[in-house]
C-alpha cells in the first residue's frame, strides 16, 4: 500500500480496505475512521472530469437548479441566521453554475465565486453576472481577512489536499467569519448495501477522494484553528430521477425530524451534512 502512508487527520498508519471498484480502494484509518481512497487520478484528469460534472447542456444546467434548490436556500438561511456580520461578503469555492452565489446576491450580499468547470464559469458569468475566478484557491491572490463566509457545497471530498484549502479559507475569512461545508456521507450507505453499492457508485469513484463522517470533518476544522462547529441536516436535494428524488425526500426529512427532535445529538448516517464553523476572534 504505497501510495497511502499515514492518515491526514491522526497520522496513524493502520487501514483497512472497505471499499473496492475496479483499480480503486477505499481505506477505513483504524484510528480516526476516515476513509481515504487510492490509487489517486492525477490532477488534470481531475479537472477534465469537472467538464462531464458540469455540462453545457440548458437541460442539465436546469437539473441541477431543481436539485439545489432547497439546499441552497436552506444554506442562505442559515448563514443569515447564525453569521456573525451583516450582510458582508461570500466566497463560494466551486461555485458551479452560480445559484448559490445568486441567491445570496438577491439577499443583498456580496458574492463571489471560484469554479474551474468553464461550463460552470461561462453560464454563473454570462447568465447571473457573477464574478468567478477560474483558477483554484491557492492559485489566487486572495487578500486575507476579506470575506465575512466561505461555501464549499460538495467540494470537500474532491480535494486531494484537505487540510491545505481549510487552511486557506482560514486565511481569507475575517475574524468571526463562518464557514459552511456542505458534503456527502456515503460510507454507512456503502455497508449497508455490500455488493450493491458497486452497482450504484455512491462514492462516484474516482472523484471522491474523501468520505467524511460528522467526527472526521469536526477534526479537519479543528486541526486548522476552526471553533464553534455545529454538523446539521438541512435541506435535502431534489435529484431528476424519480426513485433518488423519492429517497431523498424520504430520508431527508427523516433526518431533520430526527435532529430537531434530538436537540442536535441525532444525524442520521448516509446522508449528506451540512456543517458551520467559525474563525476565532471578532
Amino acid at each position: 500500500m504505497p501510495e497511502l502512508s499515514t492518515c491526514i487527520l491522526c497520522g496513524n498508519s493502520s487501514f483497512r480496505v472497505i471499499h473496492k471498484r475496479y483499480e480503486w480502494k477505499y481505506f477505513r484509518c483504524l484510528k480516526c475512521g476516515l476513509i481515504s481512497m487510492y490509487p489517486r487520478p492525477d490532477t488534470e484528469t481531475l479537472f477534465k472530469s469537472y467538464d462531464d460534472y458540469l455540462p453545457a447542456v440548458p437541460e442539465e444546467i436546469d437539473r441541477w437548479k431543481i436539485m439545489m434548490k432547497p439546499v441552497i436556500k436552506k444554506s442562505a438561511e442559515l448563514i443569515e441566521l447564525y453569521g456573525r456580520t451583516g450582510k458582508g461578503r461570500v466566497l463560494d469555492i466551486g461555485c458551479g453554475y452560480g445559484f448559490f452565489l445568486n441567491e445570496m446576491k438577491n439577499r443583498g450580499w456580496d458574492v463571489e465565486g471560484i469554479e474551474i468547470s468553464p461550463a460552470g464559469r461561462k453560464y454563473a458569468q454570462e447568465n447571473l453576472n457573477l464574478h468567478v475566478h477560474g483558477r483554484p484557491i491557492e492559485d489566487l491572490a486572495l487578500a486575507a481577512n476579506a470575506f465575512d463566509v466561505v461555501t464549499l457545497f460538495y467540494v470537500i471530498e474532491h480535494i486531494g489536499n484537505p487540510l491545505g484549502i481549510i487552511a486557506n479559507v482560514k486565511r481569507i475569512l475575517k475574524p468571526g467569519g463562518m464557514l459552511l461545508l456542505r458534503w456527502p456521507h456515503s460510507t454507512p450507505i456503502v455497508r449497508i448495501l455490500g455488493p450493491l453499492a458497486n452497482k450504484l457508485d455512491l462514492y462516484h469513484t474516482p472523484y471522491h477522494l474523501y468520505d467524511f463522517s460528522p467526527e472526521t470533518i469536526s477534526r479537519l476544522l479543528i486541526l486548522r484553528g476552526f471553533s464553534e462547529i455545529t454538523t446539521l441536516i438541512a435541506g435535502n436535494t431534489q435529484p431528476s430521477d424519480r426513485l433518488g428524488r423519492l429517497s431523498s425526500n424520504i430520508f431527508g426529512k427523516i433526518g431533520e425530524v430526527l435532529y430537531r427532535i434530538s436537540g442536535g445529538n441525532i444525524l442520521l448516517p448516509g446522508i449528506s451534512k451540512t456543517t458551520l464553523a467559525f474563525k476565532p476572534g471578532h
